[in-house]
C-alpha cells in the first residue's frame, strides 16, 4: 500500500452518517478487513507517518495561543481531522495554508487498523500487536518541537 491507496481508502468514509464516528468509519474498516494483514499494517504505518508529519510547534501554535491550557491528546485528536478530510485538506494543513480547528476532533480514526484486524481475525482488539515506525502521539516529532 502506498499513500495514494491510503487516500483512496479514506474516500470510503461515509459522511452521510456524520456525528456517528462508528458509522462514518464502518466502510473503511470493512474494506481493510478484507485485505491482507500486511496491508492493514501498511495503512497504520501511513496514517502514523502523516500524523507525525504535522506534529509540531507551528501547528500547535496555530490553535493554542496559550500552551498552559494545552492538551497533547486534544492536539492529536485535532490532527486526526486533517487525515479524515482527505489528501487535499491534509496537504493544506501540512503546508500551513489552512489552520487546524481546535473545536474539531476525530480520535476514532486511530483505532481503524486495530478494528479492521479484529474484524478480519474475529479476535479481541488487545491481540493487535503491530507498532508503527512513527509515533503519532503529540510531541513525538522532536525535530518539529
Amino acid at each position: 500500500m502506498n499513500e495514494k491507496e491510503f487516500w483512496k481508502i479514506l474516500d470510503k468514509l461515509d459522511w452521510n452518517n456524520e456525528g456517528d464516528d462508528d458509522l462514518v468509519l464502518k466502510p473503511v474498516i470493512k474494506y481493510l478487513s478484507k485485505l491482507k494483514e500486511e496491508e492493514i499494517f501498511a495503512f497504520h504505518e501511513i496514517m502514523s507517518k502523516l500524523l507525525f508529519n504535522i506534529d509540531g510547534k507551528a501547528w500547535a501554535k496555530d490553535i493554542y495561543k496559550d500552551f498552559s491550557n494545552y492538551s497533547d491528546d486534544d492536539f492529536l485528536y485535532t490532527r486526526c481531522v486533517a487525515i479524515v478530510n482527505g489528501e487535499k485538506y491534509y496537504n493544506s494543513i501540512k503546508n500551513r495554508k489552512k489552520k487546524l480547528n481546535q473545536d474539531l476532533e476525530f480520535e476514532s480514526i486511530l483505532y481503524v487498523p486495530e478494528e479492521a484486524w479484529n474484524l478480519k481475525h474475529k479476535d479481541d482488539l488487545n491481540e493487535y500487536e503491530y507498532i508503527p515506525k512513527y509515533n503519532y502521539e503529540s510531541r513525538s516529532n522532536i525535530d518539529l518541537w
